[in-house]
This record gives structure tokens, sequence and C-alpha cells, in this order.
């Protein structure tokens, strides 16, 4: 059976939206020369992507895997950052694993985006320190640190969660809360 030629454009819409919904290359994937960024080497890095993609782009989350866990001079092989674009109503992942890092824009919203200031606090070695202090028992039985920005709801207040993981999920049971624009301690729930 033959197409009709007014269904050209349905068909044409149905082969390239699969692609566009997984979003598009923002940048070439790149070998970084060292596998382990610390928090302030990545954001740097995703900053400058982040804004050659959409100048108006902002941070909307900052964190590292369970595949690589935050170490105690504040690197991880495993980061994840996210940053919104208002005037395009996108979004572009940045990612590290294993010493590449890719970019991929998508559109949609990014959420709850934390009020992180321009120079908000992204001391990897010490944000370790804290969670080391607070929940060195779980570091000592294995437990790897987890670290993520978090905006409060309705007031947005930029905090980083310290979370404790093992065996790629296993939760520790305990988040210690830290000011991500001051670095200062917040809270410890367990």
């Amino acid at each position: 059976m033959k197409c009709p030629k007014s269904w050209a454009p349905v068909l044409g819409l149905l082969l390239v939206a699969p692609v566009a919904a997984r979003g598009q290359e923002a940048c070439k994937a790149t070998t970084l020369k060292n596998s382990a960024l610390t928090l302030s080497e990545v954001y740097a890095k995703s900053e400058k992507l982040a804004k050659a993609w959409k100048p108006d782009a902002v941070p909307a989350q900052v964190g590292n895997t369970v595949l690589g866990p935050l170490q105690p001079d504040g690197s991880s092989i495993a980061w994840n950052l996210r940053f919104y674009s208002d005037r395009a109503k996108s979004q572009v992942a940045i990612n590290t694993f294993r010493g590449t890092l890719t970019c991929w824009a998508m559109p949609g919203s990014a959420g709850r985006i934390p009020d992180l200031q321009p120079e908000f606090f992204r001391d990897g070695a010490r944000l370790y320190a804290i969670a080391a202090d607070r929940g060195g028992d779980l570091i000592r039985k294995g437990y790897g640190v987890m670290v993520g920005t978090a905006a409060t709801p309705g007031s947005r207040h930029a905090t980083w969660y310290l979370n404790f993981t093992r065996d790629q999920g296993q939760d520790g049971g305990l988040s210690v809360i830290v000011d991500a624009n001051t670095g200062v301690l917040e809270n410890v729930l367990r």
C-alpha cells in the first residue's frame, strides 16, 4: 500500500520525535586528563559548558552518583550536574564517569531550583570532612558519601545533602544537611 503524500509530514515527525525525546548532544564527549575531578573542578568545567550552551543557564542540580562516592579530597569519578535555561525552557545534563564527560540537552523544566549564589560553597573535601565527622561509623562500615544539592520547598533555600550508601543503593539511614551557600552545618537526620 502506498502512503498519501499528505502523510509525509506526520511520518517525518514520528521518525524524529524519539530522537528529540532523548535529547541532543550539547557538547562533544571529552576524555578527561584526570578521571576523578573535585567538586570545584567539575563545577567550573560544567558551568563553562552550560553557559556556552545557553548564556542564562543556572545550576539546577549538582551531585555525584553511587558509582563514584565522594572521596576525602572532594573528588568523584561520577558527577551529575544539570543546568536550566528559562529562555529556552530546557535543561542540559553534564555528566562525568570514569574519565569521560558528556552533555545532553533536553526540553522541559528542571523542577525546584536551589537558590545557589554565584560563589556557593563547593569545597568537596570540606563536605567529605563534615560527612566523616557525623557519619564516620558508616564510612568505616563501607558506606560511601553521596552529595547533592536540594531546594527547600517554598523558599528554595539551597542545601547540600550528604547521604551514605553502600552496595550501590543500601541506605545508611543518615542525612547531613549543610547550607549550600555558606558551608555551615544545618541539621543531622537519622
